[in-house]
């Protein structure tokens, strides 16, 4: 026997030609999303750890973190002796390897800015605005694209303070090349003056997705221009670039409450309050899809190095649908899209848990290697992440950049919605996509 479950090889090669047929047409209509690398930023004011029932709890934070997946990540009000310890916990968390760059918000201040990335960093700097307030700066090669990503943290105090501030950052970061993303917390709503000065030079994410149809929020704060991060909109990813080649597709800011614990000691006055989270902002995330240059060597750094910097191991795509940011996934025996139910009763398997083919390149087993070597997870609206044991990897015949990725999803009936979905490599995890659930 050979193929998943109990399934002779024979019969899978007989199925082969007909999922051939349906993935050419999949692929025809997701050809630039392909060609595209998908970057997930978050920010978040993490409040030193301390959740909104006085708790100070990083293992909390490192779980929404993970639940997240994101790729990029920039945190404020972070005390450096912490940051090993959130570094290993979302390492734990997510299997992926974390590099970290710190800056406090002036020199001597025991708390700043943090920007944890899963890619390697080009380069790294930093810049002090007035007012004890500062920005961490790196550079991440994305696809072949230098992006310089921006994290920082206005002032609290004053908008004539903040706005001094946001002219010096709009003067460091215009010496650095396209695309850019800004992000973290400006402590000021879309319409003051400081933040206006900043929407003269960058675009706004969330705004961006609203106007495409895709960002997401929750009921007690549901979808505007000011859905709130904290009492209002003052937590933002800002973004420059072409337009051609670096555009966001979506953005979210999701319920962080647990509403099964009202004790919440840190109020802000809002329906948020209805259950405790991991901190008093709720974070931002935004995706972008980031085209190849052509030039996938990264930009060394303006200082040699006496040691090259090794060239990071490339991550897997999945395959995507246009806009909706959805994988492009068939059921293993029916052929049929989403939504999937995780029993189905023609099945490959006596157990009648469902199989869903991905379909990803960058996907390459090395010589020797088994399928034992890829893996996949997914996470639900809820939070709760499965394992989908992987039963099959297939690398398509006259496509052979193409590979499809057989799994089995998990096996609980209560799945409902969007589920994240990532496949993993070598260590190395590819983007989300999403994936549609439907509870029986």
């Amino acid at each position: 026997m050979d193929g998943y479950g109990s399934v002779p090889l024979m019969f899978l090669k007989r199925l082969i030609p007909r999922f051939i047929v349906c993935l050419v047409l999949l692929f025809t209509f997701s050809q630039w999303t392909e060609a595209a690398t998908p970057l997930r930023v978050v920010t978040w004011n993490i409040q030193f750890g301390q959740g909104t029932d006085g708790v100070t709890n990083y293992d909390r934070i490192a779980t929404w973190l993970a639940r997240m997946n994101a790729d990029v990540i920039a945190l404020c009000e972070v005390p450096p002796d912490q940051i090993p310890t959130l570094v290993d916990l979302l390492t734990q968390k997510t299997g992926r390897t974390w590099n970290s760059h710190f800056v406090p918000k002036a020199p001597g201040i025991s708390e700043g800015n943090l920007i944890l990335s899963t890619y390697s960093f080009v380069s790294t700097g930093s810049h002090y605005l007035s007012y004890t307030r500062s920005i961490a700066q790196v550079t991440i090669n994305v696809g072949g694209r230098n992006i310089n990503f921006f994290a920082t943290h206005l002032d609290h105090t004053s908008s004539a303070l903040r706005d001094t501030e946001a002219a010096e950052l709009l003067a460091w970061t215009a010496g650095f090349p396209t695309p850019q993303i800004v992000a973290g917390d400006m402590n000021a709503g879309n319409d003051a003056p400081e933040v206006l000065r900043l929407l003269n030079v960058y675009r706004d994410g969330w705004v961006d997705a609203l106007n495409l149809g895709s960002a997401f929020a929750y009921p007690d704060n549901p979808v505007a221009p000011n859905t709130r991060t904290r009492r209002w909109r003052i937590d933002f990813i800002l973004y420059s670039g072409d337009p051609t080649s670096f555009v966001v597709r979506r953005s979210e800011i999701p319920d962080l409450r647990d509403l099964s614990n009202s004790n919440v000691v840190i109020a802000l006055g809002t329906l948020d309050d209805r259950g405790v989270r991991p901190s008093d902002h709720n974070l931002v995330v935004t995706d972008f899809d980031v085209a190849g240059s052509g030039n996938p060597t990264p930009t060394p750094n303006p200082t040699p190095s006496p040691t090259p910097t090794p060239t990071p191991v490339p991550a897997p795509v999945l395959l995507t649908q246009p806009t909706t940011g959805h994988a492009i996934a068939l059921h293993s025996t029916l052929f049929t899209g989403e939504p999937f139910e995780v029993t189905s009763p023609l099945n490959l398997s006596s157990d009648l848990r469902t199989r869903i083919m991905l379909f990803a390149t960058g996907l390459d087993l090395l010589p020797g290697e088994t399928i034992s070597a890829v893996s996949a997870r997914g996470t639900d609206p809820r939070g709760f992440t499965y394992e989908l044991p992987v039963e099959d990897v297939i690398r398509l015949p006259n496509f052979n950049f193409l590979t499809t990725v057989v799994v089995r999803l998990p096996d609980d009936p209560t799945i409902n919605g969007d589920v994240s979905v990532t496949i993993s490599i070598h260590g190395v995890a590819s983007n989300a996509a999403r994936i549609t659930f439907r509870a029986r």
